[in-house]
C-alpha cells in the first residue's frame, strides 16, 4: 500500500466518523458550556454556565453543583464538537493531498528483479531496501490481526496502528512482528525499527493488556529475554504500556519517536 492508497482509506474512515459525530451532537441538549475562573484569597474557583441563544441574544445560565450532570453532558458535547472540527480539517487536508499527489513508484527500482537494483544497492542495504526485503514474520493467531495499518498490513490493536502511523508518516522504516533470536528464544517483536539516519536497529514493544492477569506472563517472558540479550529499555528497546484506564496517547507515541529517531 502506498501513501495515496492509505489516505484514500483514511478519507473513507473520516467521512464515516464525521457523519457519526454529527449525529451524536444533534442528539445532545441545546446550548454550549462556558467556564469562568476567578481567584479568591490565592485559591482558584471554577464556575460552569450553559450558554443558549434566545431572541434577545445569548443568555448564560449558571449550573450549580446540583446540575453537574448537565455540565458533564455539555462538556462531552464540546469535546465531540472539537473532535468533529479536527476530523473535518484532516479530511480537507487529505482531499487536497489526493488532488495533487502523484506517485512515482520509485521503490520499484529497488525490486530484486529490477535492472537498476545492482547499480543502486552496491551490496549495501539502505533503510528503504531493508524495509522492503522479506523477513521472517510471526504467523501466530492471524485472526487477531484486525486493524489496518498505513503500509497495508494488519496489526493487533488500534494502539499498534497508531505507532505504525507515526513511524510511517515520519518516513521511519519498520517491520511488524519480525521474529528474532533473542537470548536463544524466538520472539516476534512488535516493531523492529531502523533509524534512517544511522541505520541503528531498535525494537519497540507495546504491552497493551496490562490490566489482564494472564498477560503478565507475556510481559515477564519478553522482558526477561530482552534484558539477558543486552537490550536496554530507553536505549535500543522502546517500551509502551496501557490498560483500559490508561490508553496509549498519540502525543506519547510522537514524543518517543522524536526522542529516538530525530
Amino acid at each position: 500500500m502506498n501513501q495515496t492508497e492509505y489516505f484514500k482509506d483514511r478519507k473513507a474512515v473520516l467521512e464515516k466518523e464525521i457523519a457519526e459525530l454529527e449525529r451524536e451532537i444533534a442528539l445532545l441538549p441545546e446550548g454550549c458550556l462556558t467556564i469562568s475562573k476567578r481567584q479568591r484569597k490565592g485559591k482558584e474557583y471554577i464556575s460552569y454556565y450553559k450558554e443558549v441563544k434566545t431572541s434577545e441574544g445569548k443568555q448564560k445560565i449558571y449550573l450549580s453543583r446540583e446540575k453537574v450532570d448537565e455540565a458533564k453532558i455539555l462538556a462531552l458535547k464540546a469535546y465531540k464538537w472539537r473532535m468533529l472540527q479536527d476530523n473535518k480539517n484532516e479530511l480537507e487536508a487529505i482531499k487536497h493531498y489526493l488532488k495533487y499527489r502523484i506517485n512515482s513508484h520509485y521503490l520499484e527500482m529497488l525490486n530484486p528483479l529490477s535492472p537498476y537494483r545492482p547499480l543502486l544497492v552496491d551490496g549495501k542495504s539502505t533503510p528503504e531496501i531493508w524495509e522492503s526485503e522479506p523477513y521472517e514474520k510471526s504467523k501466530d493467531h492471524p485472526e487477531h490481526l484486525i486493524v489496518k495499518a498505513p503500509k497495508g498490513e494488519f496489526v493487533r490493536s488500534k494502539s499498534e496502528a497508531m505507532i505504525a502511523q507515526v513511524l510511517y508518516t515520519k518516513g521511519i522504516p519498520y517491520r511488524y512482528e519480525n521474529i528474532h533470536d533473542i537470548n536463544r528464544v524466538s520472539i516476534a517483536s512488535d516493531f523492529t525499527i531502523m533509524n534512517p539516519k544511522t541505520s541503528e536497529i531498535k525494537i519497540w514493544e507495546h504491552f497493551g493488556l496490562c490490566d489482564k492477569p494472564y498477560y503478565q506472563s507475556t510481559i515477564d517472558f519478553k522482558m526477561h529475554h530482552y534484558i539477558r540479550a543486552g537490550y536496554l529499555p530507553g536505549h535500543n528497546l522502546i517500551l509502551t504500556y496501557e490498560d483500559e484506564a490508561h490508553p496509549l496517547s498519540f502525543i506519547e507515541v510522537e514524543e518517543l519517536v522524536k526522542k529516538h529517531f530525530s
